[in-house]
This record gives C-alpha cells, sequence and structure tokens, in this order.
C-alpha cells in the first residue's frame, strides 16, 4: 500500500535538494524512492529499523542504524529535518525534540502525516517549541506542514517519556529487565510472550533430548530468553529489526549474566547457522497497519533456521493464519494451547 505522507515527503526531499539535511524513519517502508544518484544533495537517512538502513544503503545513501541517538549531530548544524511521524508518541516527540536543537536558525522541519494518527496535534506542539506558525496543508487523509525554526533552545521541550533511558518494569521474581519507549508493549510483560513460557516446560519435556542452541527470533526486549536462563543451552542468540530492542535486549541479557549474542537483522537475515528451539512472538503490524506479509517472512525465516530435528515455537493471535501459511513449509504444523487470545503452535520440519 501506497504511504502519501511519505510520498509527500520524499516530493520535498527532492525539491529541497538540500545539502545539510536529515530524513528520519523508522517503521514507514521506503517505497519509490529515486536511487541516489538521481540527489545531488542526498539526505543523511536516520532510522532504527535494520531493513530500511539497508534498503538505504542499497540506494547509495549514508544512513545510520541507531534507536534514534542525535549525540554525534552538532547543535544548529543542519538546514533542513524530513520526518513523517511514528506509530510512538515518545518517538515523535523525540525526534521533534531533536529536530529543534539540530537546525539553525531559520531551518525547516518538515513534517506530515495521517490525520488518525494525530499528526495535526504534533504539528501545533511543534510549532509552539520552534516559535512559529504551524499551518497543516490537507491532501486527502494526509497533513503536512513545513515548520520554521524560529526560537532558540528552551525548556518547552516535547514530553518523550525521557525517551533514551532505560527503566525496570514490573517482571517476574529473580529476573531483572529494563525496557524503553520505542518498544511495542514497552512498559509491561507481553501476553503472549507470557503464555508462550508458561507453556514451555511442558514441550521440553517431551522432546528426545534437550535443545543446546536457541534462537529467539524477533526478541524485542529480551523477555524469551530471560526466561530461559535455568535451562543448560549452549548457545542464545537474540535477534531483531529495531535498534531499541537490540539496545534493550543486550542490556537485560548482561544484568542477568546471560551469555548471548545479539544480531541486528530483518526476521533473522544475517543469520546462517541453524538451531534446535527457536522461540517467537511475531510482528503484525508494519508501521500503523497490519501486514500479513510479516507472518510469511517469519515463517520462511523459522524454516530456514531451524535445525532438522528441531522445534519451533510460535505464538501469535488467534487471527493471525499461521498453521495454514505454515503447513506449506514444515511437515508437522501443530497447535500446542490456546486461550481466548493467543494461540501456541509448533513447528518442525
Amino acid at each position: 500500500m501506497n504511504d502519501l505522507a511519505l510520498a509527500w515527503l520524499t516530493r520535498m526531499m527532492m525539491q529541497e535538494n538540500a545539502a545539510q539535511a536529515l530524513w528520519c524513519s523508522d517503521e514507514n517502508a521506503l517505497t519509490s524512492l529515486p536511487a541516489a544518484e538521481q540527489w545531488p544533495h542526498k539526505p543523511l537517512l536516520m532510522t532504527n529499523r535494520w531493513d530500511i538502513a539497508q534498503q538505504a544503503e542499497r540506494l547509495g545513501f549514508n544512513s545510520r542504524f541507531s534507536d534514534f541517538d542525535f549525540s554525534e549531530l552538532s547543535d544548529a548544524s543542519l538546514s533542513h529535518v524530513f520526518y513523517r511521524i511514528s506509530k510512538e508518541k515518545p518517538v515523535t516527540h523525540h525526534i521533534i525534540n531533536q529536530a529543534h536543537r539540530l537546525l539553525m536558525p531559520g531551518g525547516k522541519l518538515f513534517l506530515c502525516g495521517q490525520k488518525s494518527e494525530g499528526i495535526k496535534t504534533y504539528i501545533d506542539k511543534a510549532g509552539k517549541l520552534f516559535g512559529c506558525t504551524a499551518s497543516a496543508q490537507k491532501n486527502g487523509t494526509v497533513y503536512s506542514a513545513i515548520l520554521d525554526n524560529m526560537l532558540p533552545q528552551n525548556d518547552q521541550r516535547l514530553d518523550d517519556s525521557d525517551y533514551p533511558q532505560l527503566r525496570p518494569i514490573n517482571s517476574p521474581q529473580g529476573i531483572t529487565i529494563h525496557s524503553k519507549p520505542g518498544l511495542f508493549g514497552w512498559n509491561k510483560i507481553d501476553q503472549g510472550s507470557e503464555f508462550l513460557i508458561q507453556a514451555l516446560p511442558a514441550l521440553l519435556d517431551q522432546l528426545p533430548q534437550p535443545p543446546k542452541r536457541l534462537l529467539d527470533l524477533g526478541c524485542g526486549y529480551g523477555y524469551l530468553t530471560l526466561m530461559t536462563a535455568n535451562l543448560p543451552l549452549e548457545q542464545r542468540v537474540l535477534t531483531d529489526n529495531n535498534a531499541a530492542a537490540l539496545h534493550t535486549a543486550r542490556r537485560n541479557c548482561e544484568l542477568n549474566q546471560i551469555t548471548a549474542e545479539i544480531i541486528a537483522a530483518d526476521a533473522g537475515d544475517q543469520i546462517q547457522q541453524t538451531f534446535d528451539l527457536i522461540l517467537c512472538n511475531p510482528p503484525f503490524h508494519q508501521g500503523f497497519s497490519v501486514d500479513s506479509d510479516l507472518t510469511d517472512k517469519f515463517i520462511l525465516s523459522a524454516k530456514r533456521l531451524l535445525a532438522k530435528h528441531g522445534i519451533a515455537l510460535f505464538v501469535v493471535n488467534q487471527f493471525i493464519p499461521l498453521e495454514r501459511k505454515a503447513r506449506e513449509h514444515f511437515r508437522q504444523v501443530n497447535m500446542l494451547a490456546h486461550n481466548s487470545s493467543f494461540k501456541l503452535v509448533t513447528l518442525t520440519h
């Protein structure tokens, strides 16, 4: 599906052709983007998504993969910042705040999004922070604004929930879990993941031999791996597409003295070895909408990464047709358990 807000932003970037420009992009895929050689001046692209960073590099852009860490960029060093708003308010507020710091006096923030995403409110807030008249332009369901940076840095920053900082969340006794904004369901234990962990001991008891190599596919802040601390595993690998998830998962493993590899990848695409146990609570949203292709992507990844006699355990919402999709690729697809919200499905070659 074409993102009309992103299309507007692309037009503005091509039109402005600014030498000192930054483009911030997260869950919104790079669709129909002209190759970098068509841009005399290419914006620096900062993204917290591994797949977007890799796609941008392939197109010839200079990209930075991070949890929107702008610390290496100097105050008032940019003339333009381009941003299609994010799904989560703390992320959007954080980037607007940083745009205010990074833009030189008179520099411009190009801001856009869908009406249903709260873009008009973000434009109003950014206008107050920047000290300019914020006039939202409507194009169908898309609203956009070009904001001039008229005020010096001040204490009117938008509330970003202290975005960069990790903070503890309620967790099972004996396990220390930190999280942060920028992660889906960041301030709680995901109910689907908890359901999976509750069923895991019974599943492992049925296996002919204990697993030795664990892959946490789409690890988030690492909850599934943390809850395997008592298993005599020889290797643990956690992978995710999100920079915030990778940073937080690494810290959680350190805090709980769990030896693990943390790998940036798009559904495990950077991993070559196989595993005899794969645990996965896959995402089913891309940006603001449900994306059924994500299910296929994680199923195909599990097919490639699962050892011959291994087992993959997925937890998904009841409405995700995981079993039907997986039967094309696995010899056995079994419903292990279900409740009113989730189902657990095992996959074996």
